[in-house]
């Protein structure tokens, strides 16, 4: 049919034939009454759709009636077409359901070519809309009950229910843990897991696809009549009044992750429209970003905790108390501890609780470690869970009405601490949780080692009878412990501030040499050196300083302060006493011998002259002890020791004897016989070659092995040891430049030199074809 520009079309169709078209039709008189509804239209419009009722009678929300009354007008004066929204209010699908709606309509004519009304067009735009919102909230989201929130407002907009929760499932299914609720369900907490309910249980295997229940017509059979009567959450849930459910599972994987249930009070049940929604609206995507936003929340909530505990690590019981205190609140538990594993004693020591006052451990509660849940933890040095203590041989009677326990180990070798779980639900503890927990005990962990070395430390500081001086780089004293305060008679106050290089002056009566104590500070390390330190009276107080710089990010230097002056009366009088004895017993036999031979002799005149010669020589004698005694005295501090003739040999074999048998087995002796015999004192020498011998055990690495030998090559033997490998080849092991250990050695070498040049000798250190150091001593031969 063909018609001009100005010429109205006229197309007749049956009443029926747009029935079966997706796309509702309506037709409006010029009054706004319905005189045409297809089956669509009608299906969208709801029960107050009938022919000839009002089109603004319908519930349209208020919005929707102003633009539908503006845009009647507008078409009826200027006939043109519109397009709008239109958003429908459906109290028969409950309340608060919506039907969202896209209407295009043109204007209607009558045969002859007049305005009649208008014809609409109608869209169905409710499961686009509702699929757009739960999108938006699933892109903006940053808080996971803000998204379960508003996924809940979305699905309230498309079907009607009283509660809506969402529960999450454990990977073993022996937990449920409920994410969210509206209303809110019960009291619980936002990571606490309970024990899987058994109505639950019983349909997990089934639920792979939207389900649909009359509550009172699923537990009028089996099993789930069984569960009522004998299951008590089961029984609480039937006490809220629920008359239909919808649940709706979602997967991770092939793995059921959580459920989202539905729930009405009233008979009307959830239809087929309602699983439609369910089963095409994105609830698993909002469901899975909710998961992922609360293992984010679960995250930052133990960064908090274990900032919290940081921020208290200067006490273990507080941090302790923090860790207990904020697992207990975080998850509900009825009982949670932290123990300490004393090893010495096979003890397991209560450091801190959190519980209820009428369930709490007495104060110093102990328990051994050979028995019981945490017994086991603290042998095996893994996580115990027991869902029932009840039927456990393990289980230690402690906290009444302990049902289910789990003992985690905070990670460490031995295991020194352990936290212990108690709940007074059966099975308890989800897996779930056992790995959340053991996650944040890993850094937990750290702290309390922490604090626990700091108190430690502290305790040692304060109990220890040495003087420790920490100091700037700069010098400057920052902290000393109580020793040092009544070595130098001044309190810390006083200490304070002050440059240590002021404190310290060189021992003995001369003066300081220049810039001394400047140059002692200034040494990276110190090994111990005889200093005096200087009172406020006046008063030069003798001490074996030692220190060291701290490590670059903790910074300045410690120094340890040793009093010599008991050590040295000890000496001194130890000394005398070995002085006297032996000048007692080289002095009383000639004595005595003098003494016998002029008794025996002077009453016979043929004699008397040989027994005075005799006595004289005897006093002789007996002068010669009390002559080298003045002797020792009165030489230099570096004038010559007392030499002897030594067997370079005899000293090689025996040199490594006094060593641990570990270090034994890397000390080889090869000596050929034949080496001539040198001039030396043996104690100062043996205390050189140990000493040049600890140093290469610590210089080795880690194959290397020390070869003692001795060189009678030259005109002055020598005593060598040497770095080889396990063939016996030299090793690659140099002395690393300015290395620590080049310079400790370069401040014992000093010690080694000057003894060694007292007794004619010399060190000489080789690296050419490796690492020898050689002891070199003058021959006794034709002396």
């Amino acid at each position: 049919m063909h018609a001009g520009p100005d010429e109205t079309l006229a197309l007749r169709l049956r009443s029926s034939a747009l029935d079966d078209l997706p796309q509702g039709v309506i037709r409006l008189g010029l009054d706004g009454r319905m005189r045409y509804l297809n089956r669509s239209a009608a299906a969208l419009a709801g029960p107050g759709a009938v022919l000839g009722a009002r089109l603004l009678d319908l519930p349209f929300d208020t919005t929707s009636v102003q633009r539908l009354r503006a845009e009647l007008g507008r078409r009826h004066e200027t006939q043109r077409g519109s397009e709008y929204p239109l958003t429908l209010m459906r109290p028969d699908l409950g309340a608060g359901v919506r039907v969202f709606l896209k209407v295009s309509a043109v204007p209607d004519y009558d045969a002859e070519g007049r305005l009649a009304g208008s014809v609409g067009f109608i869209d169905d735009q409710t499961m686009e809309r509702a699929n757009l919102g739960i999108h938006e909230a699933i892109g903006a989201a940053g808080d996971c009950d803000r998204l379960l929130a508003a996924l809940a407002d979305r699905l309230g907009e498309v079907m009607q229910f009283d509660a809506l929760m969402v529960s999450l499932i454990s990977a073993d299914r022996a937990a449920v843990r409920l994410l969210y609720s509206q209303p809110g369900w019960r009291p619980v907490t936002s990571w606490g897991w309970w024990p899987m309910p058994e109505m639950v249980r019983a349909d997990l295997d089934t639920l792979t696809a939207t389900r649909v229940d009359g509550i009172a017509e699923l537990f009028a059979r089996e099993p789930y009549a069984g569960i009522a009567a004998d299951d008590a959450a089961t029984r609480e849930f039937l006490a809220q009044g629920w008359r239909q459910m919808l649940r709706r599972p979602v997967m991770r994987g092939d793995a059921l992750a959580a459920i989202v249930t539905l729930l009405r009070h009233d008979e009307r049940p959830f239809g087929p429209r309602d699983v439609e929604h369910a089963a095409h609206l994105p609830i698993g995507e909002a469901v899975g970003m909710a998961l992922a936003l609360d293992h984010q929340r679960a995250l930052e909530f133990e960064l908090e905790l274990i900032g919290r505990m940081a921020q208290a690590a200067a006490s273990l019981t507080e941090v302790a108390c923090v860790l207990v205190d904020g697992l207990r609140c975080s998850r509900g538990w009825d009982h949670v501890s932290l123990f300490r594993v004393d090893h010495d004693e096979g003890q397991l020591v209560l450091v801190q609780q959190s519980t209820l006052p009428d369930a709490a451990l007495p104060e110093g509660y102990r328990q051994p470690i050979a028995s019981g849940v945490l017994g086991e933890v603290a042998r095996s040095g893994r996580a115990l869970r027991v869902a029932d203590v009840r039927s456990s041989t393990l289980y230690m009677r402690g906290v009444a009405g302990t049902v289910s326990e789990m003992g985690l180990p905070v990670p460490g070798q031995p295991v020194r601490w352990i936290v212990n779980l108690e709940s007074t639900q059966n099975n308890a503890f989800a897996a779930e949780e056992q790995r959340s927990i053991e996650r944040m005990l890993g850094i937990a962990g750290l702290i309390l080692d922490r604090t626990w070395a700091l108190e430690f430390n502290t305790a040692m500081l304060e109990a220890v009878a040495d003087a420790v001086i920490q100091t700037s780089a700069r010098g400057e004293i920052q902290a000393v412990n109580p020793a040092c305060e009544a070595l130098l008679g001044m309190d810390r106050e006083q200490l304070q501030g002050q440059r240590l290089a002021a404190l310290i002056s060189a021992p003995g009566n001369e003066p300081d040499p220049p810039g001394y104590a400047e140059r002692l500070v200034a040494m990276p390390r110190l090994l111990s050196s005889e200093v005096e330190l200087l009172t406020p009276d006046g008063r030069h107080l003798p001490v074996l300083l030692s220190g060291a710089s701290l490590p670059a990010q903790i910074g300045g230097k410690v120094y340890v302060a040793s009093d010599l002056r008991f050590r040295r009366e000890a000496q001194r009088m130890d000394a005398l006493r070995h002085v006297y004895a032996q000048l007692a017993n080289e002095i009383r036999v000639p004595l005595s011998l003098a003494s016998t031979f002029l008794r025996g002799h002077g009453s016979d005149p043929a004699h008397a002259a040989d027994a005075v010669d005799k006595a004289l020589r005897q006093l002789v004698r007996a002068d010669l002890s009390l002559e080298r005694v003045l002797r020792l005295a009165a030489t230099p501090e570096d004038g010559e020791l007392p030499l002897r003739v030594l067997s370079l040999e005899q000293l090689a074999m025996h040199l490594g004897e006094d060593l641990p048998q570990s270090h034994q087995a890397l000390v080889r002796v090869a000596v050929d016989g034949g080496t001539p015999p040198v001039w030396a004192a043996p104690p100062e020498l043996a205390f050189c070659a140990s000493s040049l011998l600890a140093f290469l055990l610590r210089m080795r690495a880690q194959r290397d092995l020390i070869l003692v030998r001795v060189d009678a090559g030259g005109r002055e033997p020598q005593l060598c040891l040497d770095l080889v490998d396990a063939e016996g080849h030299p090793s690659p092991t140099r002395l690393a430049p300015r290395s620590d250990e080049e310079r400790e050695f370069a401040l014992a070498e000093t010690v080694v030199r000057s003894l060694m040049r007292r007794m004619r000798g010399r060190l000489l250190l080789q690296q050419q074809e490796g690492l020898s150091l050689r002891l070199q001593l003058c021959s006794a031969l034709g002396a």
